[in-house]
């Protein structure tokens, strides 16, 4: 059996042994000042019964008068302020992680915003706008990892694989993302006319080739 409930057996077996007691004392009572037997009965019934009533009630309005004096003197505010607390404290992380990822999606646009810049610096006087704006494109798409999307060539005159070399350095340079082998790629992919007869792994390894020659030079950094 559950203590408790072996508890409130034997609370409630002591009310009823209780008032049985009061009842035997008031028959007792009424018989002793001259009262017949039957009479003496219901007095015996109803001092138990009014007994165990009064010890209902009693626990009632002890019971109630209990919560409410522990409702007012430990109110459900603080617990209520604690759990806020905690919510308000996981709403924080939440606005961190946010402002956190905000920051690293406005580094990534300005450094994507920067390669296209340079980019149409360098090759404006060499292509068309429609291949520059096409471009422009592509080193979002190098940025964001997709080569793949890369289906037409970019169109340019004037300038030689060296020039494009050293453009795909630079690019690799600022993002550096992936290995050099991607930004070969690249350039196979956006230059093919000027790249026809030139191999993936001969164009990684001269990236940075005669670094001062060409129209398109090294940079360190394409910020400056």
């Amino acid at each position: 059996m559950h203590p408790k409930y072996f508890e409130y057996i034997v609370v409630y077996l002591s009310v009823i042994v209780v008032c049985v007691l009061l009842g035997a004392l008031a028959r007792v009572f009424v018989i002793s000042i001259g009262v017949d037997e039957f009479t003496a009965n219901i007095v015996f019934g109803a001092v138990t019964a009014l007994g165990v009533i009064a010890y209902a009630v009693l626990t009632l309005l002890i019971e109630g008068l209990f919560i409410a004096t522990v409702k007012k003197l430990f109110p459900q505010k603080k617990l209520s302020k604690t759990f806020e607390g905690q919510a308000t404290r996981i709403e924080n992380f939440d606005k961190i992680r946010s402002e956190q990822q905000q920051q690293i999606d406005n580094k990534e646009q300005d450094n994507k915003d920067i390669a296209i810049k340079y980019a149409q610096k360098e090759f404006a006087p060499y292509t068309s706008d429609e291949d520059l704006a096409l471009l422009s494109q592509y080193i979002g798409f190098y940025s964001e990892r997709k080569l793949l999307q890369i289906s037409r060539a970019v169109k340019v005159k004037e300038l030689v694989s060296l020039d494009i070399y050293h453009f795909g350095w630079n690019i690799w340079n600022h993002f550096k993302i992936g290995k050099q082998i991607d930004i070969a790629y690249f350039l196979k992919n956006a230059f093919p006319d000027i790249l026809k007869d030139v191999e993936i792994e001969t164009i990684k390894r001269h990236l940075k080739d005669d670094e001062l020659k060409g129209t398109i030079k090294i940079q360190k950094s394409l910020s400056v």
